[in-house]
């Protein structure tokens, strides 16, 4: 599944969050620019919740 956003629910790879953080912060940062601000907000959401588990890796 080349280019799809990896899944909240199924374990991921670091290199599958990481990719995930960057082409979700890219769409948010889009979302923003067309003033889709409830888009944004909740793409910033999802970004955190990838954050918290990258951070809970060892």
């Amino acid at each position: 599944m080349k280019g799809s956003i990896v899944s909240l629910q199924a374990p991921q790879s670091i290199n599958d969050i990481r990719t995930a953080i960057r082409e979700l912060s890219a769409r948010a940062q889009l979302a923003r620019k067309e003033g889709r601000n409830a888009d944004a907000a909740e793409l910033d959401h999802r970004i955190a919740h990838y954050r918290e588990e990258l951070s809970a890796r060892p």
